[in-house]
């Protein structure tokens, strides 16, 4: 597994699971009534989030800023770090803000390996890496217009890494009632005889985004997603962790009508 591969969490990259813990608590006491109040959202909880640990990868669609935020006010663990795109850090009081929530920063002009060298820092703390696969807010789902980064997917399958699917759909104006949905823990790992590449971890990625969108009732626009399901079903064995609601096996089965509050 991930942890027997790499230095324990109180080397010379220790990241404590939170570095402001009394800002983030005034923060959390403020933002989660009113976001509550202004935007009435749904939520629908199927895995553990309260005080959770990783190494664990959660996997999320972008819609709005907001998202992160709406995610926050139910995903109880301080270990829960998102990544955020660099320029957000030249804005003071965003980065004020951000780093309360030990947000941290990645650059999407550098290469892939300067940003899996942060991700997998974070995951040898034992931390929750928060991440829009997508590279950024897009406006409904869309493989084609804004693919999946597919370094993410290879990276959970290949050290091993726990991956959780949440979803926040809905548009975000005074009570919109937008979906959370913080799905199942799922642990992907490749199948005998298979190898892993680009193309094949681009159909799995496609085809994870495709159950988180379908998780918040909304369509998906790929063009090869039967390809993209055929594909993952046969290079990987899924191994569901926590999934209280079924949720993994029943994903054509959620509406609207399906909140449940835990």
């Amino acid at each position: 597994m991930f942890r027997t591969e790499t230095e324990t969490p109180k080397g010379k990259n220790y990241i404590p699971a939170s570095k402001h813990p009394v800002r983030r608590a005034v923060f959390m006491l403020i933002a989660v009534p009113i976001l509550h109040l202004v935007f009435l959202p749904r939520v629908i909880i199927s895995s553990k989030t309260k005080g959770r640990k990783g190494p664990m990868m959660l996997i999320c669609n972008h819609n709005s800023i907001l998202d992160p935020a709406l995610i926050y006010i139910r995903y109880r663990s301080p270990h829960l770090h998102w990544l955020a795109k660099e320029s957000l850090f030249n804005i003071p009081i965003a980065t004020y803000f951000l780093k309360s929530f030990d947000i941290f920063p990645i650059d999407r002009e550098a290469n892939d390996i300067q940003a899996a060298k942060r991700i997998i820092n974070e995951l040898i703390n034992e931390h929750i890496v928060g991440i829009f696969i997508e590279g950024g807010v897009t406006l409904g789902g869309n493989a084609v217009a804004n693919p999946p980064k597919s370094t993410t997917i290879q990276l959970a399958i290949k050290k091993g890494i726990p991956i959780q699917l949440c979803s926040v759909t809905g548009k975000k104006y005074l009570f919109s009632r937008p979906k959370v949905v913080i799905g199942p823990t799922v642990l992907l790992s490749l199948r005998e005889g298979k190898k892993l590449d680009k193309q094949s971890s681009l159909a799995i990625s496609n085809e994870l985004m495709r159950r988180v969108y379908k998780m918040g009732d909304q369509k998906y626009y790929n063009p090869e997603a039967e390809k993209c399901k055929r594909v993952m079903q046969e290079m990987v064995e899924v191994r569901v962790l926590d999934d209280e609601h079924n949720l993994w096996e029943n994903i054509e089965e959620i509406s609207n009508e399906a909140d449940i509050e835990n």
